[in-house]
């Protein structure tokens, strides 16, 4: 099984691609949030659902489970007046985060904390959140069920949870289990599912960064230092890893009172 915690802590301890950044602009256009250095397939339009629905009053609080560098989660919180918690497996994430906040993106959000913890044990109290996101990164839960019951136990009753992933009808090679459908998960931890959509033009657009990806991959060795040939292996995998995929898929859930 793969070190999670060591490959992301590698992974944003680096930093971050020029390359790739130009791919995705090239890719996602107005909808790529280029200013928050994300690690995600993350869209202004996903942002900007996730903001509206987390129904969040000014000072309320907010939990981004694998926040990675904060960008979402800090976004999501200006515009929400909200306080915010990141957790992620990682502190180069976390130290990203922490410098991100004081910036200007956090000039609206009243306090923010990042620690480490992960999708089964957060270390966060219980009922202590009003709002709790996690942005593409439930893929990489080893436990979707334990996950979704963690989400439920830092929750308000009635606090709103929203999710961005992926169902599969396969395993994907080098990622933990995976399942077809989120929402027996959420029913049986504790949660009224109030929305599960397929996010637009999802597919197209992974399937074309990873070409990218490939038709620039000397230059994206280059930059990073990876062998080229583990690299072309590791995007062909990826695009193998796609074909899984059934729906990227917002969920947006309650807590039952």
């Amino acid at each position: 099984m793969t070190d999670w915690k060591a490959t992301f802590t590698t992974t944003f301890g680096a930093p971050a691609s020029a390359v790739s950044a130009r791919i995705w602009a090239e890719v996602y256009g107005d909808e790529y949030p280029a200013e928050l250095d994300t690690y995600s397939f993350v869209t202004r339009t996903d942002l900007r659902r996730i903001a509206a629905e987390a129904r969040l009053e000014p000072g309320g609080r907010l939990a981004d489970i694998g926040c990675g560098r904060g960008g979402p989660g800090l976004w999501v919180a200006a515009r929400t007046y909200a306080t915010l918690t990141g957790i992620d497996i990682a502190e180069t994430a976390l130290a990203s985060a922490r410098r991100r906040a004081e910036t200007v993106l956090a000039s609206d959000v009243e306090a923010t904390e990042f620690r480490i913890g992960d999708f089964q044990d957060t270390g966060l109290e219980d009922a202590s959140f009003e709002a709790v996101m996690s942005v593409d990164a439930l893929l990489f839960a080893p436990d979707k069920r334990r996950a979704c019951e963690e989400f439920a136990r830092i929750l308000t009753p009635g606090g709103r949870l929203l999710v961005t992933t992926w169902d599969f009808d396969g395993q994907p090679v080098n990622r933990p289990p995976q399942v077809a459908d989120h929402r027996p998960l959420l029913e049986a931890a504790g949660f009224d599912v109030l929305a599960y959509e397929e996010t637009p033009d999802w597919r197209a657009r992974q399937r074309r960064t990873v070409e990218l990806s490939l038709e620039r991959l000397e230059e994206l060795a280059a930059e990073s230092g990876d062998d080229p040939s583990r690299l072309r292996a590791s995007l062909e995998q990826t695009l193998r890893n796609q074909d899984l995929m059934t729906r990227r898929v917002l969920m947006i859930a309650s807590r039952r009172v």
